[in-house]
Order: structure tokens, then C-alpha cells, then sequence
């Protein structure tokens, strides 16, 4: 007898909501980067889990607004952040995203330049999209 394949579970995302995904997900890393903590609290939500490529297990908001402001603090300026090859698996009022990012940063002069895979969590509550955990890693 052969094996049964398992069903699709993943819905297609209506064009609108997909954009309103991408711009809530660059809000993040930009409010990130430049130390915006007003406006990672408005998508971030306090049970938030970050797992970041900087060798901590994982962090919380709060840990995570910290990190932001500490970079923020530093002397680091935000330049840019660009993804590609996004792929979007949509599970009711769950969204995944993954992609490949690359975000520019300076500090002293000096152009910083990351490029990773993210996998990122949003999650539909009270009729808005919330950004409820990532994974980042770096590829060079």
C-alpha cells in the first residue's frame, strides 16, 4: 500500500495583507536599528522570542529593546535593509516568512554590512498583524 502524502495546510496571503506584512516586518528592523523602542512596542508583543546570530539562547522584549538601545548607544547609524527570496506560509491568522536579509550599518566611518536568513512569526490579534518572534542567522 502506498504512503498517503500529508495535506497542504498553508493558505495563499491576499496581496494586500502580504504588503502590509513586509512593511510591518521592515518597521521592525529599521525601529531596531536606529533605537526606536516607541515603535518596536506597537508590533512587538510582550511575550516576543528573538533568537538573534549574536550567541544568546534567545531574547525577550525586553532584552531586545535593550539590545536596540545599547547599538543605538554605541554610535551605530542605520543605513539600509533589503530582503529577498521571501516565501510566506500563511496558517489562518499565523504568517511565517522566511527570506535572506542584508542590512547596512555605520559606525565611525566604517560601513557594517550583515547578510542572513530570517525566519519571522506574525501573528493576526484583534484585527492587526503582530511580529511575535524571529531567527536570524548570518551567511557572511
Amino acid at each position: 500500500m502506498a504512503a498517503q502524502g500529508a495535506p497542504r495546510v498553508a493558505a495563499p496571503l491576499p496581496p494586500a495583507e502580504l504588503k502590509a506584512l513586509e512593511a510591518i516586518r521592515k518597521d521592525v528592523w529599521v525601529h531596531w536599528f536606529t533605537g526606536d523602542t516607541a515603535g518596536l512596542r506597537r508590533v512587538l508583543p510582550p511575550e516576543l522570542i528573538a533568537i538573534s546570530p549574536d550567541g544568546t539562547p534567545w531574547q525577550t522584549l525586553e532584552q531586545t529593546l535593550e539590545g536596540s538601545i545599547k547599538f543605538k548607544a554605541a554610535g551605530n547609524r542605520f543605513i539600509s535593509v533589503t530582503f529577498e527570496g521571501t516565501t510566506v506560509h500563511r496558517f489562518e491568522a499565523v504568517v511565517v516568512m522566511f527570506s535572506s536579509y542584508a542590512v547596512v550599518t555605520e559606525r565611525a566611518g566604517q560601513r557594517n554590512r550583515q547578510r542572513g536568513r530570517a525566519t519571522e512569526v506574525f501573528v493576526r490579534k484583534d484585527g492587526r498583524w503582530v511580529h511575535t518572534s524571529w531567527h536570524l542567522d548570518v551567511t557572511s
